[in-house]
Order: C-alpha cells, then sequence, then structure tokens
C-alpha cells in the first residue's frame, strides 16, 4: 500500500506540470483524451526549429548581395547613346576605307541627309529600342548643335517619341546624363548607331551580366550584317566594334573618369575599346545595318572582305568577318523579328539628294 501511494504522489506534480505548459487551446483540444496531450510540444519544437531556419534564410540574403557589391538593375542606370551627326564619321573609319567611298566632308548636316537618317531611325533602330525585353534604359539620340532646326522639323512628321528615348544636342548630353545618375551607384553607357540594332534581350541581358572587378568595356564581336535595300542578312565578325557598353562608377564618372575608346588607329577609332580592361559578349546581339545613307559603313566593302564559314569561332587574326549568308526565309525573319518585333522589316527607300 505504501508502495502505491507513493506512485502516485511521484505522479502527480508531473501531471499538474504537463497541464502548466500547455495553452489553453491546447487543454480544450486534449479534455478527455490524454494520449493526445504530448502531441503538442513535439509539434512546438518543430514550428521552433522552422522559424530558425527561415530567419536564417531572410537574414543572410542582404549580407550577401552587400558584401560583393553586385551591378545589377536596382543600383545602375544604363544609358543609349546614339551618336546621330554629332561625331565626324572621317575620322571613326579605318584607313582601308577607300577614298572613293568616303563620304563628302559634312555631309551629315545637311537637311536632306537629316530627313533620310531620321526616317531610318524611326524604321529600325527605335524599332529596336522599344522591342527591349527590358523597358528600363534610356536612349539619348545626339546630334551636332548647328542641326537643331533640321531635326525638330523631321520629327514633326512622326509620332512622339516615348519619355525615355530623346535627341538631344550634343552640348546638353553630359549635362543630362550626370543629371539622371543621381541615386545609381554604376552607370552603363551603351553605344549603338542611328541606323543600327541590338536584340531584343540584350538590355535585360546586361542588367543580369556580373562582369569582373576592373572591367571598363563590354565588347560585342559576334553579331549579324543586314542590307535592307537588298534585304540580305549575314552573320557577321568584328573584333572591336563600336557595339560595346563602358562600365563606370557614378562617383568616378562625376570626379571626371572617362574611358577613353576613341584612339585613332589603323582600324578605326572605335578599336581602342579592346585596349582597355575589356570582357566579350559571347552572343550575336547586333545588327550592322547597310543601306545607301551609310556614312561610317559600307555594306559592298564589308562583302569584299571575304565570305567566310563560322565567323563567330574561326576568326583569329581577323579585324571583320562577313559570314554566312541567312538564305532560309523563314530562319531570316526570325531572326530579324528577335531585333525589329513581330512587324515584317521596312525596305530602305533610295537615298535621294536635293
Amino acid at each position: 500500500m505504501k508502495k502505491k501511494t507513493v506512485k502516485r504522489k511521484v505522479l502527480a506534480p508531473k501531471k499538474t506540470k504537463a497541464v502548466r505548459r500547455g495553452t489553453l487551446k491546447r487543454k480544450a483540444k486534449s479534455v478527455g483524451l490524454k494520449k493526445k496531450a504530448t502531441r503538442p510540444k513535439a509539434l512546438k519544437l518543430r514550428k521552433k526549429g522552422n522559424r530558425k531556419r527561415i530567419y536564417a534564410k531572410r537574414r543572410a540574403v542582404p549580407v550577401r548581395a552587400s558584401a560583393e557589391e553586385q551591378l545589377h538593375e536596382g543600383n545602375t542606370r544604363l544609358i543609349v547613346y546614339i551618336p546621330f551627326n554629332n561625331l565626324n564619321v572621317r575620322e571613326t573609319l579605318p584607313a582601308s576605307i577607300s577614298a572613293l567611298t568616303l563620304p563628302e566632308a559634312n555631309t551629315q548636316f545637311t537637311e536632306a541627309w537629316i530627313n533620310k537618317r531620321v526616317e531610318i531611325f524611326m524604321n529600325f533602330t527605335l524599332k529596336s529600342l522599344l522591342n527591349q525585353t527590358n523597358p528600363h534604359y534610356l536612349a539619348y539620340i545626339v546630334y551636332h548643335d548647328t542641326s537643331r532646326f533640321f531635326i525638330e522639323n523631321a520629327l514633326l512628321g512622326y509620332p512622339a517619341l516615348p519619355s525615355n528615348i530623346r535627341f538631344i544636342s550634343s552640348s546638353e548630353y553630359e549635362a543630362e546624363v550626370i543629371r539622371q545618375l543621381e541615386g545609381y551607384k554604376y552607370w552603363y553607357e551603351l553605344h549603338l548607331y542611328s541606323d543600327d540594332m541590338y536584340h531584343k534581350a540584350y538590355i535585360d541581358m546586361l542588367y543580369n551580366y556580373r562582369p569582373r572587378p576592373g572591367t571598363k568595356v563590354l565588347i560585342c564581336q559576334n553579331g549579324y550584317i543586314y542590307n535592307s535595300v537588298s534585304n540580305i542578312l549575314a552573320k557577321y565578325f568584328n573584333f572591336s566594334s563600336s557595339f560595346n557598353c563602358l562600365i563606370y562608377k557614378v562617383s568616378d564618372y562625376i570626379n571626371g573618369v572617362r574611358h577613353n575608346i576613341f584612339q585613332p588607329s589603323e582600324t578605326g577609332v572605335w578599336t581602342g575599346a579592346i585596349q582597355l580592361e575589356h570582357e566579350i559578349m559571347p552572343y550575336p546581339v547586333y545588327i550592322n545595318h547597310g543601306h545607301d545613307a551609310n556614312t561610317a559603313f559600307f555594306f559592298a566593302q564589308e562583302v569584299q572582305n571575304n565570305a567566310a564559314q563560322d565567323v563567330w569561332t574561326n576568326n583569329a587574326g581577323h579585324y571583320s568577318l562577313f559570314g554566312d549568308i541567312i538564305y532560309d526565309p523563314y530562319m531570316k525573319q526570325r531572326i530579324l523579328e528577335d531585333f525589329l518585333g513581330a512587324s515584317a522589316p521596312v525596305a530602305s527607300p533610295p537615298y535621294m539628294t536635293v
């Protein structure tokens, strides 16, 4: 009898203690079900463990991102620099360009040339910009200050441009860029001529690309060459093309740091880019556009360079290569739509002088 009494005295505190630990809700559920009274304790431990793991994951993300200081869409401003007629194109050309094909001096300042090139911009380059899958960019088409009247007159014949795409004079460009960089840590100056095109995913690709520390320029070597008059599309390679993207820290740029890619050489001033700390973008993301109003690029001369195969991989030691022509109409249409959108390409009308 004494042994039984001792057991009851020992067990009584345990029951009381278990009841004190439980919540009111648990008490209500466990009335008359003594076997279920132990389940909430194990469940509680599992929930605590889950909360610790979730809390650890949430806390780790910002620490990891801030430590690497990666470029990304939130801290990087991307501006597409589009020279219209502000550059002296005769000085940008490689020495191999024949004097017979050189444009007349100051051709780019005439009303006829400006009207024609604005039309080409609207039918090709603008469509490429509007076709981008990532719209978080600014695009400035930079013209010579003396051309303002002709530019403004030409634009009257077209619908208003989106707010992130503007024609701007050369003297206004620098101040406008600095104003737009406020609040950002990095900025990309992406170069594109006013008649050429980028692949629809390229801006998004740049935001997701992680360059090495110290890289100053990203260079696109592989792309396409397209004649909109004859509707010929082919693969193309250029070892240091004008399709490049300069990388700056905003603080450095505001303090006067500039990456000088315009260095005169036998292969043209744009080839100064490859002399900087650079990385090569491996994808064919540009179209070099040939038409009859070119002043810095001549389709017929590019064809004569060579007719090589596999120019995107078999290009060692070459400055530029004209590659395989895309004969399949469905493949050609698909490629052009990747750059221009779903609408069929508009044939470039002949250039008429007045």
